[in-house]
């Protein structure tokens, strides 16, 4: 077990797919706010995609938790990730001095707070704040739909309402009452690509235990729904069923006009179930990888950096949607390999 004379901060980085978390997160290892940062990236798919691409700037300071979220199967598992990132410290293989943990887009914060506070954590955790990325362009749908978007404002401190540049000043307003709504306590900061001010997500006075039911006898029942979570027991209602991750990964490089013209086929026909979708791209004659990602019809491509000269270039690809037609997102991909 970790020995360490004062707990470490920690905070929380939440919020629903496709939210802006890990563009966050990038922001937060790369800006000059004179902190070191050790990450604990909780994806909900075999292939951690979000590690990969935070791995080059937090090195042997980043955990991944793949397996499941961690808010249901995998508490366990954060309880192992945070005392490993401390033991390690301790024997000066690694050096930092505030963990930044990144949950999967249908995690409830609830109990992972809850978890952070057991009697094995909380002697060695400070809990700073829960940071919600909130999707402007999609969070009036989500609402709608899934009350882990709900939970997710519901209990932060800080809310970052992203990608406000694809919306109107009508629309915005109307977002912005609808989650002040639901918390109206925490700090509201509007945001594009989410470029904010990185400073003061580390000095957030939490109060979130004794928020978590608070945050939601403050919801209209308008806007709830019939699942909504009975946060302040330690019992927890699973994601909705039919949610389900489709990891892809293929070690031929892939033709970039065949895989753009069949994504963009595929998402007209399927854009209501595909919640999310993620990946680093191998596209043939291309000496750089390509990062792919989307939500619902949303999709671009970004070149990235290089391959390495011991990097094995692959494709991988991880969908999050409901009934997803696994058989045919297989053979679709394949059909995309460069011959």
């Amino acid at each position: 077990m970790a020995n360490i004379e004062k707990a470490i901060d920690f905070t929380i980085i939440t919020g629903f797919l496709g939210a802006g978390k890990s563009t966050l997160l990038q922001h937060l290892l790369t800006d000059q706010h004179g902190k070191e940062l050790a990450i604990i990236v909780n994806e909900f798919g075999e292939i951690g995609i979000d590690g990969a691409l935070i791995l080059d700037e937090a090195g042997d300071r980043m955990l991944e938790m793949n397996n499941g979220c961690v808010c249901c199967e995998v508490r366990d598992d954060l309880v192992v990730a945070i005392t490993k990132l401390l033991d390690n410290r301790n024997k000066g293989l690694i050096n930092f001095e505030h963990i930044v943990m990144e949950t999967t887009g249908i995690a409830r914060p609830g109990p992972i707070v809850e978890t952070l506070h057991s009697p094995k954590l909380k002697p060695l955790v400070n809990l700073n704040g829960i940071i919600t990325v909130v999707d402007a362009y999609f969070i009036a749908s989500q609402l709608d739909e899934f009350s882990e978007a709900q939970e997710q404002i519901g209990v932060a401190d800080y809310i970052i309402l992203n990608k406000t540049d694809l919306i109107d000043a009508e629309k915005l307003q109307q977002i912005q009452q609808r989650v002040t709504s639901i918390n109206a306590h925490a700090q509201l900061q509007l945001a594009s690509e989410c470029q904010i001010d990185i400073p003061p997500l580390f000095d957030i006075v939490n109060n979130s235990m004794s928020r978590l039911n608070a945050g939601f006898t403050s919801v209209p029942t308008s806007q709830q729904t019939t699942n909504s979570p009975a946060i302040n027991t330690h019992q927890h209602k699973p994601h909705l069923d039919n949610i389900s991750s489709l990891s892809i990964e293929i070690k031929e490089p892939i033709h970039k006009e065949l895989l753009l013209d069949w994504f963009s086929f595929f998402i007209m026909r399927y854009e209501e179930r595909l919640l999310r979708f993620k990946g680093i791209i191998n596209f043939k004659d291309h000496d750089r990888r390509t990062i792919f990602q989307g939500i619902h019809s949303l999709f671009e491509a970004k070149l990235d950096r290089k391959w390495l000269d011991d990097e094995q270039p692959v494709t991988r690809i991880v969908f999050i949607g409901r009934d997803l037609p696994e058989d045919e997102i297989r053979q679709g991909i394949k059909d995309c390999v460069s011959n």
